[in-house]
């Protein structure tokens, strides 16, 4: 049998045009251990927005930016072919320039995480817990909080999948004041 040589293609590389994007998902900063660091952090510095200490104090999960979730920091514009006004809160305009609408917010008041997805937003629960690993909602206990480790990755994994399978209620951001004393009060909604 007479073995034939295999012919050897020269193959070129066409030039790209254009590079494809290199997709990475959005990362969460990593919290510190102990929330009355991060409390120390941010707790009376001033909104950059408004230039006041906020009453509800919330960061951005993303950037670490602090941000009012009082009505004081709230835009206004016309709702196109109508004399409505509406009303857009701090959390919802920041999640929609830093994260592309949908955002993560842990509140200095109560250690509850906030999410945001477009006008709504929800409490997610905490990703701190105290030394017997319980939540201590609002603060009220005043017990040292860790940052726990599962919770945190609960976190991750919910926001990678858009899943929210720890959130049971979402607030329509029109009436803002309502999530805010849910906030306020979430210690009586286990």
């Amino acid at each position: 049998m007479i073995k034939k040589k295999k012919k050897k293609r020269k193959f070129q590389l066409q030039p790209c045009i254009s590079q494809p994007l290199a997709w990475k998902p959005r990362r969460i900063l990593r919290p510190p251990k102990r929330f009355e660091d991060l409390f120390a952090r941010y707790f009376h510095r001033q909104c950059v927005k408004c230039s006041k200490t906020p009453q509800n104090p919330i960061i951005c999960l993303f950037c670490g930016e602090l941000l009012c979730l009082d009505d004081c920091c709230q835009t206004q514009q016309h709702v196109q072919g109508s004399d409505r006004l509406l009303h857009t809160s701090e959390m919802e305009s920041h999640a929609e320039s830093c994260s592309t609408s949908s955002g993560l917010f842990i509140s200095l008041t109560s250690s509850m995480i906030l999410v945001s997805r477009g006008r709504q937003a929800a409490i997610w629960g905490t990703v701190y817990l105290d030394a017997h690993m319980e939540e201590d909602r609002n603060l009220k206990r005043g017990k040292p909080l860790f940052l726990c480790e599962t919770r945190l990755r609960w976190l991750e994994y919910d926001w990678a999948d858009q899943e929210w399978q720890r959130v049971y209620q979402w607030f329509n951001m029109f009436h803002s004041n309502v999530f805010i004393n849910y906030i306020r009060d979430c210690h009586l909604h286990h």
